[in-house]
């Protein structure tokens, strides 16, 4: 338990393939372990918990969201994950047996909060980083896992008499909270901002009753008017970044989502569901150019991806561990007890109340710590409370035949963990190659990352993306029908992902503009069309899906569908001037040089308008035009 508290936030808070990877192994090593050693003494002794019933049903529902999932792969990677957290939650309770352990877990916890402090304060202070972000890549995170021991140290601090304890341990606690409080206010994070007073309010009027509130107050009214990091954040944010503000149109987005989808969409899909909920943002160059990939609410989340059975089982067990609390700090405990059991919950709170703002639940790092936090709870409370519940024997002697089963099952198990950590080294290498110009070999590269996790549909577009390559650069067309079949296979295995569909409609394009004219050439092109249309009912929003296919019917000499879709994209996206060319060109074929020249003009005003800005390479797709062939065809016609 103490290793994988040090390890978990040391590589971008745990949340890449191989960290991950690393926990889960462990983790089911010492399950493996905790089995076989009690298999010796020929019985499983279990430490119950009251959590045990709502964690078995939330997770047999989540393995039913797995099965309606349309996109199994990213589902079953996240199931493994609430396997995982359910199984550290069970070691905590199984194998921390004594107050001396749990003192022992408390300096492992103290000494990384200090740690990522110490890095914190160097990146802001010495490396010039506008925010500090500790070990963790994304700052919000780092600063909700300062929170956590933060509040755990003001926990303690609050129960601690002066002659209790060696002197350090009282120096290590002041140094705790004064370096992990500046590192908190370096990281600039309004969120954890939130969460730190919910979490210091539950342990000072825990403490000191009503008149902590006075306290509390004084200390929000200093942060609002003595200039910091943090308030300097919170005053600029809006002029930083527009998007900053847009979160309550993702909150109102997913509540919609819940209401579309009441039993969910599957595990880790609220991503892909994105693509048919995107929302405008007003005075941007692309509208609908960015979408939520998290509802930045775990809790709405939650609803979207396991429906809203999912988000009832979650807040269930947060209550009946909030029970379990409540009878913990009514037991006779040690004042170090009481601290620590005030702390622990002041941690869990700042985490749930974190996030309700925020995605901290996707961070490895954060539940971890506070499952660990929930289970040093429940061992003091069965270290202190009267022996009334039993441990749950189950007879488990040795058995050749049984120890082999459970050989296997481990084995099987543990190549389900590495499985995607190797398909995605193997992605990497291929981008690495990529990067070098090695296209032949970024395909071999890729095609092992298939082979190895075939439910992947992003291995497959690789393939595919390397077989086009290839084909520019050599001609041979099964080049591009390799990608079609590969594109085929990804939109199969993820039919949520709108840019997919719109990629193998660009591909038949291409295929049909180098068939024979005649059937063939026409039927490649209705298949595009095909391909658009469902990439349109997949991105609604997405202006170059409307193009793509205003120029199939144009082509097809459907001059009058090819202008509704111009015209459609222009009204997502005022901005997206490839659709207002077409549509000049269009009035320009059928004689209507005025329309033509109102088109124009407002082209004109459209780039004006932007000229000199600083743009992204998406808004550049959107105002980069050739505009030469209509000036040239509107010499000598006045422009409004």
């Amino acid at each position: 338990m103490g290793g994988l508290t040090i390890f978990a936030p040391l590589i971008d808070g745990g949340t890449t393939y191989y960290p991950v990877l690393i926990v889960r192994l462990i983790l089911l090593a010492a399950l493996a372990a905790w089995v076989v050693i009690s298999m010796k003494s020929e019985e499983l002794a279990v430490q119950p918990s009251r959590l045990f019933l709502v964690i078995a049903v939330f997770v047999g529902w989540a393995v039913v969201s797995v099965f309606r999932s349309p996109y199994t792969a990213v589902s079953l990677q996240w199931l493994i994950s609430i396997l995982s957290y359910t199984v550290m939650l069970f070691l905590v309770l199984q194998l921390v047996e004594s107050a001396r352990q749990v003192r022992w877990l408390l300096l492992v916890i103290l000494g990384m909060g200090l740690f990522e402090a110490v890095v914190g304060i160097y990146q802001f202070m010495w490396l010039g980083q506008s925010r500090a972000t500790g070990t963790f890549f994304n700052t919000n995170f780092f600063a909700s896992y300062e929170t956590a021991v933060l509040a755990l140290a003001f926990g303690l601090l609050c129960y601690r008499r002066r002659d209790e304890g060696a002197r350090w341990e009282a120096s290590l606690l002041w140094l705790t909270v004064g370096a992990v409080a500046l590192a908190f206010i370096l990281a600039r994070s309004r969120g954890a901002a939130l969460a730190l007073v919910a979490a210091v309010a539950l342990i000072g009027l825990y403490r000191f009753g009503r008149v902590f509130l006075g306290v509390l107050v004084l200390s929000l009214v200093v942060g609002v008017l003595v200039p910091n990091p943090l308030q300097q954040r919170v005053l600029t944010i809006g002029a930083q970044d527009p998007y900053a503000f847009t979160r309550l149109d993702i909150w109102k987005n997913s509540v919609q989502r819940i209401v579309d989808h009441p039993w969910g969409v599957g595990l880790g899909l609220y991503k892909y569901l994105s693509f048919r909920y995107r929302f405008p943002i007003e005075h941007e160059v692309s509208r609908y150019g960015k979408r939520a990939e998290s509802a930045h609410n775990e809790y709405l989340q939650m609803a979207v991806e396991l429906g809203v059975v999912g988000v009832v089982l979650f807040l269930v067990g947060a209550v009946l561990l909030a029970v379990e609390i409540r009878e913990t700090l009514r037991l006779s405990l040690e004042p170090w007890e009481r601290g620590l059991v005030l702390g622990l919950s002041g941690g869990i709170l700042g985490v749930l109340v974190h996030g309700a703002v925020d995605s901290v639940f996707h961070e490895p790092a954060l539940v971890l710590l506070s499952l660990l936090f929930a289970g040093m709870i429940l061992v003091l409370k069965r270290l202190r409370a009267p022996k009334s519940v039993s441990v749950w024997v189950v007879p488990f002697p040795y058995r050749p035949a049984r120890a082999v089963l459970i050989g296997v099952l481990v084995t099987l198990v543990a190549l389900l963990i590495v499985r995607p950590a190797a398909a995605w080294y193997a992605f990497g290498e291929g981008k690495s190659e990529v990067a070098l110009g090695g296209v032949e070999q970024a395909l071999g590269w890729y095609q092992w990352a298939t082979r190895i996790d075939p439910a992947v549909s992003a291995y497959h577009e690789a393939v595919a993306s390397a077989e086009e390559a290839l084909y520019r650069q050599s001609g041979d067309l099964r080049r591009l029908l390799h990608a079609e079949e590969e594109l085929r296979v990804g939109l199969e295995l993820n039919p949520l992902d709108g840019r997919l569909a719109h990629r193998l409609g660009g591909l038949l394009v291409s295929l049909a503009i180098r068939a024979d004219p005649g059937m063939q050439r026409e039927a490649l092109l209705q298949q595009a069309a095909g391909s658009y249309e469902q990439a349109i009912r997949l991105d609604p929003y997405a202006p170059f899906n409307y193009l793509a296919l205003g120029n199939i019917r144009w082509a097809q000499g459907r001059q009058e569908e090819a202008q509704d879709l111009f015209k459609q994209a222009t009204s997502y996206e005022p901005n997206f001037l490839p659709a207002r060319v077409q549509v000049a060109e269009l009035f320009l074929q059928l004689g209507q040089k005025d329309a033509a020249a109102l088109e124009y003009a407002e082209i004109a005003r459209i780039k004006e308008r932007y000229r000199g800005h600083t743009l992204t390479t998406l808004e550049r797709q959107y105002l980069d035009v050739d505009l030469e062939h209509l000036t040239r065809s509107l010499a000598g016609v006045a422009v409004p």
